[in-house]
């Protein structure tokens, strides 16, 4: 009986030490999708994918942030574009930070939202954020893309 006792106990050491204690591991769904294929195995088919994009923009990655937000990035020789559909209202938007003092309200192309423009300025090639919301439903965008063409990919991913 004297013998089991510490053949037990080193048993219980090595299950320890190499993590099979029993307990369920939890399953870690991937964060990262380097295709639009990919984004919509992973992440499901409610992407907020825009059936409109100006010319030269690709799909370069999506990401899933720890809160659910979606955001998917696209590029091109203009700079990045982010679209992201966030997990609730109050959700920070990611991606670069624009500050400015002036918020603008722009509607378009069925889309109401807030535009703020980085440094309030609003001259092309400027970088900003838009925040808009759609049925229950949060986005934001960030880009420099023309002011005229932001309303139409905002619409083009809530299927306007």
């Amino acid at each position: 009986m004297k013998k089991t006792i510490p053949a037990f106990l080193l048993l219980c050491c090595f299950l320890a030490a190499a993590g099979c204690t029993g307990t369920e591991q939890a399953t870690i769904t991937p964060e990262y999708a380097d295709t639009l294929d990919v984004a919509r195995e992973i992440f499901g088919p409610d992407i907020p994918e825009p059936s409109y994009l100006p010319d030269g923009y690709t799909f370069e990655n999506a990401t899933r942030s720890p809160d659910g937000s979606i955001t998917l990035t696209y590029t091109s020789t203009a700079g990045d574009l982010q679209i992201t559909r966030l997990s609730s209202a109050d959700a920070p938007c990611p991606g670069p930070t624009v500050v400015g003092s002036k918020e603008w309200t722009i509607q378009g192309d069925g889309i109401l939202g807030r535009l703020v423009f980085d440094n309030d300025d609003r001259s092309e090639g400027s970088l900003w954020l838009l925040r808009w919301g759609w049925n229950d439903e949060s986005f934001c965008m960030t880009g420099s893309l023309p002011e005229g063409e932001i309303t139409k990919v905002a619409a083009s991913v809530i299927g306007e």
